[in-house]
């Protein structure tokens, strides 16, 4: 485990909110590469965990500290709310499909924990209470699989925040 921020890696429907969640994160957490296309996450995912930069990222956000050192290797992906179940399950077959393939091996192995929100879950409206509650279930999620030991590379099931 690393001794610094814990990389991961969001995916979230604008830069503004995400801007926001990046900095909330920390300094607990490195949000490494920030993807803004959930379309396009699955071939920006297996880049981040091949230690590369994407060719095309969909947005400029996060620390962009890409490399194949454990330190390095991200331990999850987060998704935003306005993320699709089913497109969310399908980028984890896609990235499992990948690894099988050689073309998405890390360090940390070849799968990463997969958090979405829980839907049915009580949430204040949209606005900054949005946002920090928001955080607060995701970080209390990454330090339960953390603690569960789920960043080991043999994890890549979906967890609900």
């Amino acid at each position: 485990m690393p001794l610094g921020p814990i990389p991961i890696i969001v995916c979230c429907k604008t830069e503004q909110i995400g801007a926001g969640v990046i900095q909330s994160l920390k300094p607990e957490y490195d949000v490494v590469h920030f993807i803004l296309d959930a379309e396009n996450a699955s071939r920006e995912i297996a880049s981040v965990l091949r230690g590369e930069a994407p060719p095309t990222p969909s947005s400029s956000l996060g620390s962009r500290r890409y490399g194949t050192s454990e330190a390095l290797q991200p331990r999850a992906v987060v998704f935003g709310g306005a993320c699709e179940d089913g497109l969310i399950e399908t980028i984890g077959e896609e990235i499992l499909l990948t690894s099988r393939i050689g073309g998405c091996k890390s360090t940390t192995g070849t799968k990463v924990p997969l958090l979405k929100a829980n839907q049915a879950a009580a949430m204040p409206p949209l606005g900054p209470e949005y946002g920090r509650k928001i955080v607060q279930r995701v970080k209390a999620c990454l330090r339960r699989l953390e603690e569960e030991g789920r960043f080991d590379g043999t994890h890549g099931e979906v967890y609900l925040y």
